[in-house]
Parts: C-alpha cells; structure tokens; sequence
C-alpha cells in the first residue's frame, strides 16, 4: 500500500474531531473537562470511557485502549491505519496526498464501502424505471415515493447481471465483489457470480456514519419455498449481529426512551409516523451485542414486537437481555397477527399512548406462567426458576429487590420468603449477587492517577512522559541516555524505542503505521499523553530522571563488582590471593571509576 504524506494526515488530524466521531458509538456526557460514556469496545454497565478534548485522546479504562481518532476507528472498524486515514478524508472533505504517484489499490475495507455505495445507488435507479415496484410501494407497502427516496430503496431486477458489469468496469478486484456478499457463485455465469437479491425490494443497511453496509431484499409477491427476507451475508464490514438497522437515524434522539421493532419497514413506518427513536432488530434474532449497543444511548426501551408467537418470543428475548444490560423496558403488546406496519399505517406517534405497556417483570409472568396467580405450586416454581435466572444477572442488589418486590405482588407471596428464595438459589447457581459499590466504581475510573498508581512510577516512566509530554527535550536526552539503562524495565524498553526513533529522526508520536510499537505499546504511550503533565520545570525533572537512572546502573555495577571480588576470595586458597594481585587491582580501579561517575551523570546543559 502507498504511504499517505505526513503533512496530509497532520490536516486530518488537525480537522477530525474525536469526539464527533465516538458519539456516534456511544453517547456522551461532559465530566469536568472530558467527555464519559460507556466503553465503545466491550460491554459494560459503569461508564469508564473518557474522550479528552484538548489532547486530543480518549482512554478506556475497562480494555486499556487508549489514542487518537485514527486508533478510535482502527480499534473499533478493524481499520488499517491508511483505512482510517481515508475514511476521515472522505468524511471531512479533503483529500488524501500519497507518497507515490500511485494511490492506494489494494483491497480495503474502504473499497467494500464504495461497491455498496455503487449497489444502493444501481438499485435505486432501477427502483424509479420500475413502475410496477413503485405501484407495490406505494399501493400495497402504502409508503410515498418521497420516503423511499429518504432511506434509499431500490429494486434489485430478477437475472439481471448489469449490477455485476457496472462494478467490474469500476476496477473493483473481483475478491472485493465476491466478500461483498452481493453476489452468489454460479458456474453456469460468467466470472462465477449472480446477484443474491434478484427480483427483491432492496432496502439498503446503514452503519452509524450512514455508511451502507448491507441490503435486505423482499419479495413482492408470496411464493412457495421462497424466503420472504434475504438478508447480507457476514462481510468484513457487516456483522448481522452487532448492528440495529436505522441506529444512524435514532441516534439523534437520545432524549427519550427508545422503541425496538422487529423489521426494517417497522422502522421506517415509525419514522414516517413521527417516532424517529425506533430501530429494528433485523428479525427476531435479537442478540447481547445489540442490547449491549442500545444501552450506549439510553436507559429505557420500549419493545413494539408484531403480535404473534415469533414477536412475542422475541419480545422475551429483549426482556431476558434486559435484565442483564440495566435497561429498563417496557412491552407494548399488539393485537394477534399485527405488527407496527400495520398500526401505524393511518396514523402517528399518539397511537402509542393507547397501546397496553407492561413492565418485564409482568410481561415474562404473562409469557411464561399465563395462569398466574391460579397455576400450580409446581407450575410457579419451575417459573421462578427462570425467572430468578434472569433477575441474578442484574449486577444493582436495589434494583434486583425491586423486581422481587413487583413479582411477589403479581404472585401474591410474601416478598421475604421470596427473597429468602431467591437467595438460595442464587448459592445453589453458584452465583452470589454482586454488590459493587456505585461510588467505588467511579473512582476506579478517575483520570487522575492515586497516590497508589504513583509509587508504582519509576524514573524511566516518568522520563518517558516528559519525551511524549516535551517534543523539544527528545533530541536533548536521547544522546545522553545509556541503552543499559532502559533494558530492565517495561517502560525503560519503551522509552528506548521513542529514543532510537528520536536518535534516528522518524519519530512522529505514537502512530499505528510505524511497526516499531505494538498494539500494547501503543495504548500504554497514548495512555501516558493521556495523563495530565504537573512538571513545572521539565528539564529540572528531566536531567533528575536522568541522573536517577545512571546512578541505579552505577550501583549495579559496582554491586556486581563487589560480587565478583567475594566470590573470587572465596574460591580462591589464601596462599594463590598474592597470584590474583592484578586482578584485584582492577576490581579496585573499577571500583574508583565507577564511585566516580556517580558524582558526574550526563544532564542536559540550559
């Protein structure tokens, strides 16, 4: 791959703004001077996500990561740096200056984002030549041409293979077109592909930066042995599982609580209907990582499932997750055999206030032990098992008694013996309730290093944040220190890396396409840059840095020498001591050398 010129990814760097770019992933709330949210990378609960504005850095405390916006989008795109490179060029308008004259052609994610923009737009052009899908839409779907122009709907034409010629005289490599998952291998075809969703209404699925990543193709008419949905394979930048479908349109209303359908024209219908909080699932296979995903933008859900045994199933599987996430949700219980679609076809958003909502303690009571208060002691202990499963997994012990308290209500039991219960099983599972202290939890993620954290701290960390902290000091220190120094210690190693790098003039700060530093050199450089610098005269603290370092090897060295002079004593007859003479007396001269560079450690001269 060419390299992109420095000064081009400065004027990048210089114009994308992190924080834009990890509040489309996680909604963020100011913190003192840094922005906080859950962590982007891993599930969680406790927020231990912080972006920097000044610096220019976000630090997770939950996995360690820590960066720039190019690292932000390598971590959780799976970028290559030159990919994130691109990507903010596009985004921000500018564009991207290579060292070669020949820019970069080989496979990326990138060029995967470019053929789905080529498809979205090929099967939006054929969308407007169909008159007979737009009578579908329209007259059957009862959608406007207008809003399939918003979201991007086409039409996929059956055995039509111009998609195919429009892509190959494009340049894309035919390894990109077959990852795409646009395609289907077919040998009776040429170059051994077909279009997946031919003969379907195509509707184009979006990322969180309105990037398409995938279609959804449906049928027009009811046929046997046919699947009514056809969804995109897994690809390098669709992962069915960890994406909700219109989550690029919800993310701007995260003032109010959130509505979960199961389809993508649920999703559009709601929109269309003025609830523009809706997202969908993509089927009934709702997944942790989804939950996971919401529970980045808010705290309160309310589940809109169609009204048959398939949505209701789903419905529970949201509750199940919820439980375990800290979401708190409602379920909107539609009649039998309709779906959001269908109830919002005439109507808006104030068709929601006259839906039934329970809570999910009620719902999973209604859905698992429909005769309630009337089943058998048997029938209620096989549900309390359940039930207490997914209560367990909420990690708040207030709010695992609050949902005691409602299910005993609903039971007509008394809530202490129900407690009582709930503990036993709890000990039986071998999963004791966890009660980790809200306020502990938050110091544990506190920017500011502890006085802990700093008698950990040793001279080579502290000179290695004075070389990150002071670009100018680098090339002052870099001749002075030993190597010998620095190989004992994991940021000793570190520190001698940037020196080399410095010594060398290629070092340009912690960037992931300098192959020198690993992924974990890297997070613990930009953790460093991170961490506020309280140096008041940098030099004085960098020349006692210095200074400590040489006089810990000295004293190695003459503790070495020491050894080495008992040892030869010691294995030595007294009458051959005399023999040794020189030997001793270049110990002895070793000895006065050393004593006398302790006196004399290299500084830097102000």
């Amino acid at each position: 791959m060419a390299m992109i010129k420095r000064e081009c990814i400065e004027r990048i760097k210089a114009v994308a703004d992190l924080y834009d770019i990890a509040s489309s992933y996680v909604q963020l709330k100011r913190s003192g001077s840094h922005w906080k949210g859950l962590s982007p990378f891993t599930a969680e609960k406790t927020p231990s996500f912080f972006v920097l504005p000044e610096k220019r850095f976000f630090k997770c405390f939950s996995t360690g990561y820590a960066g720039d916006v190019f690292r932000f989008l390598e971590l959780k795109e799976n970028f290559s740096f030159i990919e994130s490179v691109e990507w903010l060029a596009k985004r921000y308008g500018i564009a991207v200056e290579y060292e070669s004259n020949a820019p970069n052609k080989g496979y990326s994610k990138n060029e995967l984002f470019a053929i789905h923009e080529s498809a979205a737009a090929y099967f939006r052009q054929k969308f407007l030549e169909s008159s007979q899908i737009q009578y579908y839409w329209q007259k059957v779907r009862q959608f406007s041409l207008e809003t399939a122009e918003r979201y991007g709907i086409g039409w996929a034409p059956p055995a039509d293979r111009a998609l195919l010629r429009l892509l190959q005289n494009h340049g894309y490599a035919q390894e990109s077109l077959e990852q795409s998952g646009l395609f289907l291998f077919n040998e009776n075809y040429g170059n051994n592909l077909r279009l997946r969703f031919a003969g379907r209404l195509m509707i184009p699925i979006f990322d969180v930066h309105d990037r398409t990543i995938g279609f959804s193709g449906r049928i027009i008419e009811k046929k046997e042995r046919v699947a009514k949905y056809i969804n995109s394979p897994e690809s390098p930048i669709f992962y069915k599982g960890s994406v909700l479908y219109g989550l690029n349109h919800a993310r701007k209303f995260v003032d109010r609580p959130w509505i979960i359908v199961e389809g993508q024209l649920d999703a559009i219908r709601c929109w269309e209907s003025g609830i523009h909080e809706a997202i969908a699932s993509q089927g009934t296979g709702v997944t942790e990582a989804q939950i996971h995903i919401l529970r980045r933008y808010t705290s309160k859900l309310l589940c809109l499932m169609d009204g048959d045994s398939a949505g209701q199933k789903c419905a529970l599987r949201v509750v199940e997750l919820s439980f375990k996430t800290g979401i708190e949700t409602q379920i909107a219980t539609l009649p039998e055999g309709k779906d959001p679609d269908f109830l919002l076809q005439n109507g808006d958003r104030t068709i929601l206030d006259g839906l039934r909502k329970v809570s999910m303690i009620q719902f999973s009571l209604e859905t698992l032990l429909p005769q309630g208060k009337k089943a058998t002691a048997i029938e209620k202990e096989i549900f309390l098992k359940k039930i207490y499963a997914m209560i367990r997994s909420s990690d708040a012990e207030v709010t695992r008694m609050l949902y005691l308290n409602e299910l005993a209500e609903h039971l007509n039991l008394d809530a202490l013996a129900l407690k009582h219960d709930f503990q036993n099983f709890c000990s039986a599972a071998k999963f004791p309730p966890t009660t980790l202290n809200a306020q502990s939890k938050e110091k544990a993620i506190e920017i500011t290093p502890k006085k802990s954290v700093e008698k950990l701290r040793n001279a080579a960390y502290d000179l290695l944040s004075l070389v990150l902290h002071h670009s100018d000091l680098g090339p002052q220190i870099a001749p002075l220190v030993d190597n010998a120094w620095l190989m004992e210690s994991k940021h000793g190693c570190l520190l001698l890396k940037v020196l080399n790098e410095i010594q060398k003039n290629t070092w340009e700060g912690p960037q992931s396409q300098n192959p020198t530093f690993s992924a974990s050199e890297l997070n613990e450089l930009f953790s460093i840059l991170a961490t506020d610098d309280a140096v008041e005269d940098p030099i004085d603290a960098a020349n006692a840095c210095i200074q400590a370092l040489c006089i810990a090897s000295i004293k190695d060295k003459l503790k070495n020498v020491n050894l080495e002079a008992s040892q030869k004593i010691k294995f030595t007859e007294n009458e051959n001591l005399l023999d040794d003479i020189d030997f001793f007396r270049k110990l002895q001269d070793e000895k006065l050398r050393l004593r006398q560079l302790l006196i004399s450690c290299p500084k830097i001269k102000v």
